[in-house]
């Protein structure tokens, strides 16, 4: 009797050997690269506005994220190599900025030109475009057409842009910055036409 109760308490005790490695599928890119909640209302609209700027269909989810960093803490979007994720993620407070932007469209100041821009930048991202420097010459370009899908009008849409180029723009961090980045240079998507425009 005694032998058998030492067995089962050996048996009962937990073990400290090897144990099963746990899948955590989170890191996968099959889970990292799409959203996994339903867009609201605002995220649509935003999707919409990123999938014009990056030319397929794409999502933008407004939420906090881990990755983020003091250089780029406005969004983020995950890459598989050279392949970008089917959604940005925006800093929540980016996204109400965006919101206040909606409410007042003909607006224009520093802080909307910068909240655009960050919209604008990681559609590049999800078009696949990882080099920061481009990403942002392009992002800031595009912003008149972001300030006017969100309802501004045509001449404080570019205004948006150029507060961005002549006063946000040169404070970035150098990753950011291209001495292409200019009118008529080589990042120009427009040459001759408006500049960033």
């Amino acid at each position: 009797m005694l032998v058998l109760f030492a067995i089962a308490a050996i048996r009962l005790m937990p073990s400290h050997g090897a144990q099963p490695l746990r899948h955590d599928h989170t890191r996968e890119w099959d889970y990292v690269k799409t959203p996994h909640h339903e867009a609201t209302a605002l995220e649509r609209r935003l999707g919409d506005i990123s999938s014009f700027v990056a030319g397929r269909s794409v999502q933008v989810r407004c939420e906090d994220f881990s990755i983020g960093t003091p250089v780029e803490p406005g969004g983020v979007v995950q890459f598989n190599g050279a392949i970008p994720a089917e959604y940005a993620r925006i800093r929540p407070d980016v996204c109400s900025s965006i919101v206040h932007f909606i409410r007042a469209p003909d607006a224009v100041s520093l802080e909307f030109a910068q909240t655009l821009t960050v919209l604008a930048h990681e559609s590049y991202h999800l078009h696949g475009i990882r080099n920061e420097a481009v990403t942002q010459c392009y992002a800031m370009q595009a912003v008149p057409r972001v300030a006017h899908a969100l309802g501004a009008p045509a001449a404080q849409a570019r205004l948006l842009a150029a507060l961005e180029y002549g006063f946000a723009y040169p404070k970035m961090p150098p990753a950011y910055r291209s001495a292409h980045c200019r009118p008529n240079g080589p990042l120009d998507q427009h040459p001759g036409g408006g500049w960033p425009d």
